[in-house]
């Protein structure tokens, strides 16, 4: 997004914490690194306070003219104008998100949030929403005015995200052959949905494998996946968790599934089923919240609390190839329409309206 701000307007001068390949920027002289391996819960107590002094000071100083958090974060009470991004609200909509998660940090990072938010939207002068799903889920959790809410959608890196021909030596290291494996991305949490699709994956006719993707953000939800797989009388071999997988393997890996399927309860935009499609994957995924507003007709909807609706998609992709192939060119053109650069435009035109109002 930075780089696409820089080729907008070669004057705006960015100020960033990391590097940012392409564009002149300059450092941040309060930037700080605080690990949670050494500080566990506390470091989310540690990084509150010093947003909300240290860097809050450090703006006023400097005497910017905005401040823009791409993160879902921002000031209390910012020094400055703040323009804040809200990526994805779930944790409003399941209780469960705080209340079943068995994972400390993340416990106490959602309630963090949840104190947060309010005051943040209040104070921030103008929101950007990744889609029209997510604003509305701001109006209705927290009384925002719709006005001051903009709705910009992400982007997808098109330079590696696209369809590759030959995908075999990179799946090779993780011991998956092309065409024989449907795929999911995606954290590890409960509103994934994940032990639904392993249900769903165990009706299949078929002697393809299932294989998830993604960082482990709750290792007891994990279990439970595993459990469902063994009660289902899923092997191991059929099964495959292969953790994080980094961006350059990840475009491999969506090119050789048969399906990438994303059945998630809530999501506010959904990076990853853009990506699939960039690559010429057929795509299944929810007809709730954000799904179908980013999928558009280029994807099979399911009902994600129903798991005979997702293994009759996952089904139809196996049995029909002509509607495989007809999704995959649908998707190819939908991912067109989710370019950083239109929406760069669409943010600075936000920064140049905050700027002169």
């Amino acid at each position: 997004m930075s780089q696409e701000l820089y080729r907008i307007d070669a004057n705006t001068k960015v100020v960033s914490t990391q590097t940012i390949p392409g564009i002149p920027y300059s450092k941040s002289p309060c930037s700080i690194a605080i690990s949670n391996r050494f500080f566990g819960k506390r470091e989310y107590i540690l990084r509150a306070i010093w947003d909300q002094t240290f860097f809050r000071r450090h703006l006023s100083k400097a005497m910017f003219d905005l401040v823009f958090f791409p993160i879902q974060d921002g000031l209390l009470f910012p020094s400055v104008n703040q323009i804040i991004t809200v990526h994805d609200l779930h944790y409003q909509h399941f209780d469960s998100s705080i209340s079943d998660c068995r994972n400390e940090i993340s416990r106490f990072r959602t309630k963090l949030y949840k104190y947060k938010m309010p005051h943040i939207l209040e104070h921030s002068v103008a929101v950007v929403a990744v889609s029209e799903s997510t604003k509305q889920d701001i109006v209705v959790s927290f009384g925002i005015n719709p006005d001051k809410i903009h709705v910009i959608y992400n982007g997808y890196d098109e330079f590696r995200f696209h369809a590759i021909e030959n995908t075999q030596p990179t799946l090779d290291r993780y011991v998956l052959q092309s065409g024989n494996y449907f795929l999911f991305v995606g954290s590890i949490l409960k509103h994934k949905n994940i032990v639904r699709l392993v249900q769903a994956f165990a009706r299949l006719e078929t002697e393809a494998i299932l294989v998830l993707a993604g960082a482990c953000k709750d290792a007891d939800y994990l279990e439970d996946i595993k459990k469902a797989a063994a009660d289902l009388g899923i092997l191991e071999t059929r099964l495959r968790y292969l953790e994080y997988v980094s961006d350059d393997d990840l475009p491999f890996l969506y090119n050789g599934a048969i399906s990438f399927v994303l059945p998630s309860l809530h999501e506010g935009f959904g990076v990853p089923i853009i990506e699939a499609m960039a690559c010429g994957t057929p795509v299944i995924t929810s007809n709730c919240s954000a799904m179908p507003e980013i999928a558009g007709d280029a994807a099979l909807l399911v009902d994600p609390t129903s798991v005979e609706s997702i293994a009759a998609a996952m089904q139809e992709i196996l049995d029909h190839p002509q509607r495989a192939e007809v999704l995959r060119s649908a998707g190819l053109e939908r991912a067109k329409q989710f370019r950083w650069s239109s929406s760069a435009q669409k943010l600075y035109e936000v920064f140049k309206m905050v700027s002169e109002s």
